[in-house]
């Protein structure tokens, strides 16, 4: 008899703990975006959700799965309507809200203006949320925009710091950082303009070009036939050219461009 009363108290007990319920609250705004919700398994056909209310809208089926896509579209909800969500589970059994940001304001997407710093470092900072595509680095030189560095996002909400080395040449340096946000837009950055007092202005020393080709400092250069295709480049005071024909050609170095004649 004793056996029979502890045995009912237990089951008594057990169904009490199953019944226990509790609740996740979520308040924001519409911004066209659903709410997804991680579902934890209790038994084989069981889940912990057990019903779940949007503005006074109780969703009761669908929820044996254990992703659950809360369909905000659904309730003629225009931008920024408000938007309260009560999920009621098994208190044992926390479900997870995947992306508690929908019902928030989206950060836009911006990168700012680059910095530049003596150690010929470009420094800039990424805020929102970066898509896959790279952080392009560009600089303005011999009448076009250039890409200097291809750069892989971080994908986080939070403010982002960049930073790569440089190689500006005399005179007046135009910067400025890209890249194409999660919706397909291009994002560009305010342009960044220093004079670089760290670069001597270069000039051509060689006055008879037969092989090589002299220049006062080292600097980046690339050398074009009058067709625009490139033949040599590279970064240097010295640039072989044995291995071009006689004839002129275009060559880009430091901010300048000059003709020369290889004989």
């Amino acid at each position: 008899m004793k056996h029979r009363f502890w045995t009912f108290i237990f089951l008594i007990f057990a169904q009490t703990l199953s019944a226990q319920t509790d609740t996740i609250s979520l308040s924001g705004l519409y911004y066209n975006t659903n709410v997804y919700v991680y579902n934890p398994t209790l038994a084989a056909d069981s889940f912990s959700i057990r019903s779940i209310i949007v503005n006074k809208d109780t969703v009761s089926n669908e929820l044996n799965t254990n992703g659950i896509e809360i369909n905000l579209s659904a309730y003629n909800l225009e931008e920024e309507d408000r938007v309260n969500i009560i999920i009621i589970y098994s208190g044992n059994y926390s479900p997870v809200v995947v992306n508690p940001q929908a019902l928030m304001p989206p950060v836009k997407f911006r990168i700012s203006k680059p910095r530049y710093n003596k150690d010929n470092q470009l420094q800039w900072r990424v805020n929102g949320i970066a898509a896959d595509y790279p952080i392009v680095v560009e600089q303005y030189k011999w009448n076009s925009w250039r890409t200097v560095a291809d750069i892989d996002p971080v994908d986080t909400v939070a403010n982002n710091v960049y930073k790569i080395t440089i190689k500006p040449h005399s005179g007046k340096n135009i910067y400025r950082v890209k890249t194409t946000n999660i919706k397909g837009e291009e994002v560009m950055s305010k342009e960044l303009i220093f004079a670089s007092s760290a670069s001597n202005k270069v000039y051509i020393q060689t006055k008879k070009i037969t092989s090589e080709i002299t220049l006062s400092f080292k600097t980046e250069y690339e050398i074009y036939d009058h067709d625009g295709n490139m033949l040599l480049s590279g970064f240097d005071r010295y640039i072989n050219v044995s291995s071009l024909e006689k004839g002129k050609y275009l060559l880009f170095f430091d901010n300048q461009i000059q003709e020369f004649k290889k004989k």
